[in-house]
């Protein structure tokens, strides 16, 4: 009986390994596209013939606008994974979309601005002065109108250890590009976040690398490769310059050459931690998991604290290394020290764990847990209906499965 379940224990691991390289992995990369393109099919309404209306009262087009931007950090580097941005009315917050890889964001608001995000949860969280969340319903509360893109608005960007400049919109503001949203490391910046070989660089070498950056922020690649190998040829140890380059080199897509950029800047300050985050993505979206938990175990090494994605993409390479008891323990870190949620695919994953241990209960746990975190994401259909099975799994076991108060 035990070798019965052995075999059954592996084949459902296995398959869920197939399944979880999609959802966990592959979707990191396609969310922010995915919201974009069902928010363009949501927004085609079809007019009906209708008698002429014999009320004189007017009534007014439904009306959408457009917005897009950039996040960066204050390091002027893109943010090191995709940043959930927030668009806050009357003190009541709703997550809008993600950064796609360089940090730039888009999406669609208006009077028929639910039907057009269907990769964009309501973030129902109130902000008070004291900067402590409740939870409150901004579709039910006093003025609050997140459809009118003139109401009392403003963006930030949400990720887990940093603070968000703001962007006040306003009705000259429609269908434009609003600007630049800049992160900033909550208090005194931790080590890893920044190069101490860099703090060394010589004043020519740094004034090349603030151009360079500048002209990657801007879109010039070829200016901006000119300006960070300058930089680099001034002082050879320019670990942060190393980690532009690289970041200029993903953007074009050439994942071999970014990856040989992120290693220089380890060779350069082998404690500085980013480079390793950036090294262990492209490993896992190659789905080299001996390479990425590497990476994650030396980057959580250096900083076991500001690196939730860090424990993410560790806990994701332990799962597809069968090592299920390490991969449960760094995915339930994961989930605790992302305090705001900022990435819900970490309840798909412990899911996937619950499920090959043959725990459907917790398994169903923590899909309803995503479900309520996301509840109109693009993966949801195929969710509910993961969540189905391991309901019915739990409930022929004599199991029940409780939901999750998260």
């Amino acid at each position: 009986m035990q070798g019965h379940r052995g075999k059954l224990g592996c084949i459902m691991r296995k398959g869920f390994q197939l399944i979880e390289a999609v959802l966990v992995i592959v979707v990191f990369l396609l969310g922010s596209a995915s919201a974009q393109q069902g928010g363009a099919a949501g927004s085609k309404t079809v007019q009906p013939k209708a008698p002429t209306r014999v009320t004189p009262t007017p009534t007014v087009p439904p009306q959408t606008f457009y917005y897009s931007g950039k996040v960066v950090m204050d390091t002027g580097m893109a943010p090191p994974s995709p940043v959930a941005i927030l668009r806050i009315c009357n003190s009541s917050s709703r997550r809008e979309t993600f950064t796609s890889g360089d940090g730039g964001f888009s999406f669609v608001v208006g009077d028929r601005a639910p039907s057009m995000m269907p990769d964009a949860s309501e973030d129902t969280r109130s902000f008070g002065s004291d900067s402590q969340t409740s939870r409150n319903d901004p579709m039910t509360t006093g003025q609050n109108n997140f459809s009118s893109p003139t109401a009392d608005c403003e963006l930030r960007a949400d990720l887990s250890g940093y603070s968000s400049s703001s962007i006040r919109l306003d009705a000259s503001m429609n269908n434009t590009n609003v600007g630049v949203i800049v992160l900033h490391s909550r208090g005194k910046k931790v080590e890893g976040m920044v190069s101490v070989a860099s703090m060394q660089v010589p004043a020519k070498a740094r004034k090349e690398y603030e151009k360079g950056s500048e002209a990657l922020e801007k879109g010039s690649l070829a200016d901006a490769e000119k300006l960070l190998r300058k930089a680099i040829e001034e002082y050879p140890k320019f670990a942060e310059a190393w980690l532009r380059l690289g970041d200029l080199e993903q953007r074009r897509k050439n994942m071999e050459g970014a990856t040989s950029d992120f290693q220089e800047a380890i060779n350069a300050d082998p404690n500085f931690a980013l480079p390793y985050l950036r090294m262990a993505f492209l490993s896992a979206v190659a789905s080299n998991w001996e390479q990425t938990h590497k990476l994650t175990e030396r980057l959580l090494a250096l900083d076991p604290i500001n690196f939730p994605l860090g424990y993410y993409y560790n806990a994701v390479a332990e799962f597809n290394l069968n090592h299920l008891p390490q991969a449960e323990t760094n995915a339930l870190r994961a989930e605790s020290l992302d305090k705001l949620h900022s990435e819900p695919r970490v309840e798909l994953l412990l899911a996937s764990i619950y499920t090959a241990k043959g725990a459907p209960a917790a398994a169903a746990d923590h899909y309803r847990a995503y479900l309520k975190l996301v509840p109109d994401g693009p993966l949801n259909e195929r969710v509910k209906a993961d969540l189905a099975k391991t309901e019915a799994m739990a409930n022929s076991r004599g199991a029940t499965a409780s939901p999750v108060n998260k």
